[in-house]
């Protein structure tokens, strides 16, 4: 069995206190113990004062080869 993968955003999903889950092979937060309790309220009333950051990491990857990939992903990076 593959290893369970982690997103970009992993640790600070970990750091925060997220209940993490297995899903399609990803280690994923499916909530916070501050917002636990009361989802809905916080999570609309987040949004729409503040900003609302879904992890999408998992959802594609780029794989770039040949002599150039390097730099091409460098300059894809950086722009």
């Amino acid at each position: 069995m593959p290893a369970i993968r982690k997103t970009a955003l992993n640790a600070v999903h970990r750091q925060m206190g997220a209940k993490m889950v297995e899903f399609n092979g990803w280690d994923m937060p499916v909530e916070y113990p501050a917002v636990a309790r009361r989802w809905d309220y916080c999570r609309a009333h987040g949004v729409r004062t503040a900003v609302g950051i879904f992890d999408v990491s998992h959802m594609g990857d780029i794989r770039l080869a040949g002599p150039q990939a390097l730099a091409a992903g460098a300059a894809y990076l950086h722009e």
